[in-house]
Order: structure tokens, then sequence, then C-alpha cells
């Protein structure tokens, strides 16, 4: 799903170099993760024993405020002297305040055509990317053109932001506080309980959980924090300011205190703070 000014998401390469054959450290599948600062920098960190974040700054010294995550493959060879290969799918994008959409190819991320004044990304493989227009629309990417195409709109609404969950089902906040759902067919809209009491502000889907930001009214946990959705309520997750989930099930958030970056594996009860972005503040996550 990403998101704003420090943003979290999935991405396939990380500075470190990630040739065709794949080398010891290419020997598992690894999602590769983006975080934007406070300034709008990307910060890209590919989940393998080296984990650096490396800092990745869009063209022009333009400032990132939403990512999308991307996934880096290994296939095992046939023999002991085929070592299989790996490759990156090529399913991350960033938004910059400009509103201009970009994807990380060879390195480097490379302007893309078809998004007009964006202010989201999403992304679940590179089948399903999509992006949110400036008049509130998505478009989806096109892997063949290298550009954003078609439209996809929700009638009488205004989408702000979305996350692309598995098998491309699409989730969006729109600029009315509601909360939908589009399973390929149609768009539903789903309830969120508390009305007029809450301001939706981000979605995020992952491990079969669906976790809404939202400012609460009443609430002493700073703007906003994040809440799972059960059954149309807003039951309180944790004091976070934002959140996401990636392919292989790591939660990760942003403390509402600190502001700095946290992380739950499968298996693990709490979460950690992540040792090299534990001096970065951050906004926002996608992955």
């Amino acid at each position: 799903m990403r998101l704003t000014s420090l943003t979290l998401a999935v991405i396939a390469t990380l500075g470190v170099t990630l040739p065709n054959s794949a080398n010891a450290e290419g020997f598992i599948n690894s999602p590769v993760r983006v975080a934007i600062d406070r300034l709008g920098v990307p910060w890209v960190q590919k989940d393998d024993s080296f984990g650096l974040w490396r800092e990745k700054k869009l063209p022009h010294g333009q400032k990132a405020i939403a990512a999308s995550g991307g996934y880096f493959h290994y296939h095992f060879g046939t023999s002991p002297d085929d070592k299989g290969y790996a490759f990156y799918e090529g399913a991350t994008f960033a938004i910059s305040e400009n509103g201009n959409a970009f994807r990380y190819q060879n390195y480097d991320w490379q302007s893309v055509t078809g998004c007009w004044g964006a202010t989201d990304v999403s992304s679940f493989t590179v089948d399903h990317v999509y992006c949110v227009n400036g008049d509130g629309s998505l478009k989806k990417f096109n892997d063949k053109s290298g550009s954003f195409e078609g439209y996809f709109r929700i009638d009488n609404e205004v989408i702000t932001k979305i996350d692309v969950a598995l098998g491309g089902v699409i989730w969006a906040i729109t600029e009315s506080d509601k909360l939908f759902k589009y399973d390929g067919v149609k768009w539903t809209q789903q309830k969120v309980a508390c009305g007029n009491l809450c301001s939706l502000v981000d979605v995020a889907v992952g491990g079969g959980q669906v976790y809404v930001v939202a400012s609460v009214y009443g609430s002493n946990d700073g703007p906003q924090s994040v809440y799972t959705l059960n059954n149309g309520e807003l039951a309180k997750f944790g004091s976070f300011y934002n959140i996401d989930v990636d392919r292989e099930g790591v939660i990760w958030a942003i403390s509402n205190y600190t502001r700095t970056l946290f992380y739950k594996r499968p298996g693990m009860t709490q979460f950690v703070e992540d040792p090299q972005m534990s001096f970065k503040v951050s906004n926002n996550i996608g992955s």
C-alpha cells in the first residue's frame, strides 16, 4: 500500500546487485522493502541475511509520498551444476509529491506514464498494480506497455488510499470516509461502525486481517492509530501511526510515540524496532 512522509514497501533490489544468476544471498525468495523518511527520501532493503537499508532518492530531488512492494524470486536448479536463477518481478513503485509515478528497475527509479496527480500506489505482483489518480479514480499498470492504463472508479466517490491484497483484491478508502472492496467484478462498501466518530486515513490487508488507520474522536493516541476491522467494528490493534503487511506475512508498523519503524514476523509475539531505521522518523508505510 503502501503512503506519505515515510513509506515502507516491499521492493526487490536494494542497492546490492541482484544478478540474473543468483549468488549465495539469492537462494531464497525475498521481499525487498522501501521506507520513505520524513524528508521524502526512499530507503530500500532486501530481506536477506544482509538486511541493509540503502538510500535511493527519486530523480531530480523529488520527494516520495507513497510506495508499493515487489518481490525477489529464486528458482532452484535441476542439477549440481545448475544453481538455478533469480529474478525481480518489477512490482515496486513510488509516487512523488508532484503526483508522478516511478518504477524501480535496474537499481534505480524510472519514470512511468499514465498516472497524473497521483496520490497513492499499491501492488500485489506485477499483474496487480494500481495507482490513485488525481481525480480519485484508479489506473492499472500494464507490464507490456510499461504504463498505467484503464479506468476504475467507485460511483459518486473519490478514492484517496488503496491496498491491493492477495489475488488482486483492492481495498479503498474514499474522501467521504467510506471503505470499499473490489473483488474483480464490483465494488462493495464495507461496514465501519464508528461512523462520524472517526476519519479513515489508510488501509492494509494481509494475513487474513484488515487493518484500518483512523483518527478516532476522543482517542489519546495522537492524530491517528491502527485498528483491526472485525465484523464492522474497529478494535484497537496498537499505538501505531501506520501499518502494512508484506507477502511473507511480516507486519510493519510505525510507532505513534517515536515514529520509528517496528516489525513482527510470523511466530513473534511482540513487535521489535528495526535497529537500522531507529534514527529515521517515519510517517507512512506500504508493502
